[in-house]
């Protein structure tokens, strides 16, 4: 949790899909301030999108955010997608829905509440619990 999922007409190169997981991630990170580790996102390339956009971002999110944040996060991966696959804003359609933390668990475990993230990583951890960002060489 969060899962972000990326339709696209074309198939994405693996390079491009690495760019769309770093902006994410740090897009996420920074605005929503949850750990890295959190951040999943997947990729459907190829599938013809409704309206003839380029790109449908569905995202889903922990709900508990400020409308600023949430505005903001909406802001820069609309445009910053659009600059990695090469496609106009218009183009570009993002789905974000806000999801109750209760409702998600990672390696089983209920998610935490925004902001009681620290907590939630010393528990798992302690319990042997790792996860991990992939790192692309």
């Amino acid at each position: 949790m969060p899962v972000y999922s990326f339709t696209t007409n074309n198939t994405i190169s693996e390079n491009k899909k690495q760019q769309l997981v770093d902006l994410v991630t740090d897009a996420h990170c920074s605005i929503m301030v949850a750990p890295e580790q959190f951040v999943h996102v997947l990729f459907m390339d190829g599938i013809p999108i409704f309206d003839n956009k380029s790109l449908y971002i569905h995202a889903n999110v922990r709900a508990g955010r400020q409308q600023t944040a949430i505005d903001k996060l909406h802001k820069i991966l609309t445009t910053q997608s659009a600059e990695i696959l090469q496609v106009e804003t218009d183009q570009v359609y993002l789905n974000l829905i806000e999801i109750q933390a209760k409702w998600v668990m990672e390696g089983g475990f209920l998610m935490p509440e925004p902001g009681e993230e620290d907590e939630w990583m010393e528990k798992v951890t302690t319990q042997n619990f790792i996860i991990h960002r992939p790192v692309n060489n």
